[in-house]
């Protein structure tokens, strides 16, 4: 059982903490424990990056009819999964789609209802902000109609390079996203032709990005049915290493060519572990903290919102809870509670400031019980 007694106080990192129960902790000297007693203070940060901006580069030339079927389902599944990659909230997806053949260059945003003039498709923060009608399913696929009558051979490298251009071309401005993952998806009927080295345009894709491994590519291409060999398109994604996927398209399904995403988007942050909290009242059974809780929520407009949280002993969620640690946590296991509409995207740090004892030997900081 862990309770609370007076947490009302804003963490801030102050030389000297004020009187207790007046909205702050208590004096680090108070009842002469200058000797035992100090302050605790971390700022975590509770959720991981979950925005994810996908380019697919789609062949539209007469070379990729015959699989125009299987490219159609697999787009469609692509995008039933897409909102559901991360696995406790909906990811936030800017997703996008270009030609790979060389003549027509257009994009689909006004024939698919794509609002403002953009596009590409956003779905953000949890599916309550978005720029299209309907739903991923049929926007995703929509946006890919191209057909396949565009002139050859196909150029789905040089592509990219114009579709990620800096500065933007028009109606693209905002698709990518300084913290967003990059996924790049090449669908395509034979290798690339494009003039540009597949090595400079691999490189130029992961220097989009301030850490390279948030860069990620997949090619989905005929290889067991046909003759072709795909050497640069083969050379490209093999620059991504553990982050570089590539697909038959004659063979099995193409939509696991995301499964990348999934692996990093579901990737978990460890509970931090808060050691030698002070118990306040040995005399109660359990732990009784003096702690307070700082929440900084960021909304869709980039405002931020400061609230300082209960503890789950005394009020719903949003609260927290400090359980007894297991594994390599000697402490108590920081958990904060939300409720069941929570949008991670929303989360930004939560500040903390506990009681804990300078003397590990403290009878009032003994082991989690």
């Amino acid at each position: 059982m862990t309770t609370v007694r007076c947490v009302t106080r804003s963490v801030v990192v102050a030389a000297v903490l004020a009187t207790a129960c007046d909205g702050s902790l208590p004096g680090p000297c108070e009842g002469g424990s200058c000797a035992s007693q100090a302050s605790w203070r971390k700022t975590f940060q509770q959720t991981i990056n979950r925005q994810i901006d996908v380019l697919f580069v789609v062949d539209d030339t007469p070379g990729i009819a015959p699989y125009a079927g299987t490219i159609a389902t697999g787009l469609a599944e692509m995008a039933a999964e897409l909102p559901g990659l991360s696995d406790r909230n909906p990811a936030s997806l800017h997703v996008g789609v270009v030609r790979a053949g060389r003549c027509e260059t257009g994009t689909r945003g006004a024939a698919c209802g794509v609002a403002g003039g953009e596009q590409f498709l956003r779905d953000e923060w949890c599916e309550m902000v978005t720029n299209f009608p309907g739903t991923l399913t049929d926007g995703l696929p929509c946006l890919a109609d191209f057909g396949a009558t565009n002139c050859g051979p196909a150029q789905p490298l040089a592509a990219a390079v114009d579709a990620l251009a800096t500065p933007p071309r028009p109606a693209w401005e905002g698709f990518l996203r300084p913290d967003a993952y990059l996924m790049v998806v090449v669908i395509a009927a034979a290798d690339d032709a494009s003039p540009q080295p597949a090595l400079d345009v691999a490189n130029l894709i992961k220097g989009l990005k301030a850490d390279p491994s948030a860069a990620m590519a997949s090619v989905i291409v005929p290889d067991s049915c046909t003759a072709g060999d795909p050497q640069r398109l083969t050379e490209f994604v093999n620059q991504f290493g553990a982050n570089g996927l590539l697909f038959d398209l004659c063979a099995g399904p193409i939509a696991p060519a995301l499964q990348r995403i999934t692996y990093l988007t579901n990737s978990s942050l460890q509970p931090p572990c808060v050691r030698l909290v002070r118990d306040t009242d040995l005399s109660t059974p359990g732990l009784q903290p003096e702690c307070a809780f700082e929440d900084h929520v960021r909304a869709p407009d980039g405002t931020l919102t400061t609230t300082n949280l209960p503890s789950c002993d005394v009020a719903a969620p949003p609260c927290w809870r400090l359980d007894p640690g297991s594994g390599g946590c000697d402490g108590y296991i920081l958990s904060i509670q939300r409720p069941t509409d929570w949008c991670a995207e929303a989360g930004t740090n939560v500040a903390i400031e506990c009681l804990s004892c300078a003397d590990a030997s403290d009878p009032a900081c003994a082991p989690a019980r």
